[in-house]
């Protein structure tokens, strides 16, 4: 897929400075990751994430205990990932990746 068009985003330079240099940390790019936005907002239909605008701290301790549990379950039933399997997927993801999505 060939990349031939432009998206301009308007934002506060020192989140972008920030944003560029957490994506450089992780050996790819903002665009990058823009780019990898939009193919899993198409796979999933919508965000690839749950958006939400609450913080753990406006979290009632019954809320927190659900997501804490949420998590124990996950792990329980290994549906988590090392730091290393993490590092790995991510590299092998953005070795592919680097052929345009």
């Amino acid at each position: 897929m060939a990349l031939n068009a432009t998206l301009q985003v308007r934002m506060d330079s020192e989140v972008k400075s920030q944003v560029e240099e957490l994506y450089k940390n992780l050996g790819t790019s903002f665009a990058e990751a823009v780019r990898v936005f939009a193919a899993q907002s198409l796979l999933n239909g919508g965000y690839p994430f749950r958006p939400t605008v609450q913080t753990w701290s406006d979290m009632t301790e019954e809320e927190r205990t659900e997501k804490l549990l949420r998590g124990i379950a996950d792990a329980e039933a290994g549906r988590t990932h090392s730091d290393e399997e993490v590092d790995l997927i991510m590299k092998e993801f953005f070795e592919h990746a680097k052929q345009p999505i």
